[in-house]
C-alpha cells in the first residue's frame, strides 16, 4: 500500500532527468506529507508528444465513470489484478506512467498504536514507481488522474506492511512506459521485489495528519532500519 508520500524537490529532480535521459523545462515542489486525491507529478511519454510531466490528481477516476468519486479507493492498483480490473485494464494496456516520489510513508501497529515508518532509498535520488493514468471529460470538464501500483511485499518488508508501491530502476521505468512493451515483461516488471537499497525510519506522528506538510514530517524518531536488494 501507499497512502502518503512525499516530494523533495533537487533530488527527485534529479531522478526525472536520469529517467528522461537529459535536462527538463519541469520544476517539482517540495512537499512533506502528500495525501490521496492531491494534484501530484507524473511522468508519461507517447511517440506523438515525448516525455511529459503533468499534474494529475492521485485517485484515478476511469474515463467511463459518469462522475468522479471516492466511493471506490482508487489511489492504489493491486497488481495481480490490472489485466482484468474494469478500472484499470485499459490503462495497463495504454496509459502507464511512473509516478516519481522521495520517500513514503507506513503504518505499523506497534502494541496499542500506529507508529508512522518512512521509507526511502539509501543512496538513490527517489523512487520511480509504476502507475496508470487516465483521463475523464465530460463538457468542459477534464480530470487526468493517476494510481501507483502495489504488490505483495517481499521479504523483509513485510514486517513494515504487507503490501508495497512497485518502484522501478532508472531502464525499468522507460520500460515501464514504453508503449511497444509486452505482457510478459510488464508481469516481470510487477515482480514483488526491492530493487534498491531502503532504508526504513520511525518518524514523528506530526505524518497522521495529512494537513502537516512541513519537515516535521520526517523528523526521525528511533533507529533506521536498512533494507537490502531482493
Amino acid at each position: 500500500m501507499c497512502g502518503r508520500f512525499n516530494i523533495i524537490d533537487d533530488p527527485l529532480t534529479q531522478l526525472i532527468m536520469e529517467i528522461v535521459g537529459g535536462n527538463v523545462p519541469w520544476t517539482v515542489t517540495t512537499e512533506y506529507n502528500i495525501a490521496p486525491t492531491q494534484s501530484v507529478p507524473v511522468l508519461r511519454h507517447s511517440a506523438a508528444e515525448g516525455w511529459e510531466l503533468p499534474s494529475m490528481r492521485w485517485w484515478l477516476v476511469p474515463y467511463w465513470s459518469p462522475e468522479p468519486s471516492t466511493r471506490y479507493s482508487m489511489f492504489n492498483a493491486k497488481s495481480e489484478t490490472l489485466a482484468t480490473s474494469r478500472a484499470y485494464k485499459e490503462p495497463f494496456k495504454r496509459r502507464r506512467c511512473v509516478v516519481p516520489v522521495s520517500g513514503y510513508y507506513e503504518w505499523k501497529k506497534e502494541g496499542s498504536i500506529k507508529v508512522p515508518y518512512y521509507i526511502e532509498p539509501l543512496s538513490e535520488p527517489g523512487f520511480a514507481f509504476a502507475g496508470l493514468w487516465d483521463r475523464w471529460h465530460r463538457g468542459d470538464q477534464v480530470i487526468e488522474s493517476c494510481t501507483i501500483v502495489t504488490a505483495a511485499s517481499p521479504e523483509p518488508m513485510k514486517n513494515i506492511h504487507h503490501r508495497i508501491p512497485v518502484h522501478l530502476t532508472v531502464e525499468q521505468a522507460r520500460t515501464w512506459v514504453n508503449q511497444e512493451t509486452g505482457s510478459s515483461r510488464l508481469q516481470e516488471l510487477l515482480a514483488p521485489e526491492v530493487r534498491m537499497e531502503i532504508q526504513v525510519t520511525p518518524v514523528s506522528t506530526i505524518v497522521n495528519n495529512a494537513r502537516n506538510k512541513d519537515a516535521r514530517c520526517v523528523e526521525p524518531l528511533g533507529e533506521t532500519i536498512k533494507i537490502h536488494r531482493s
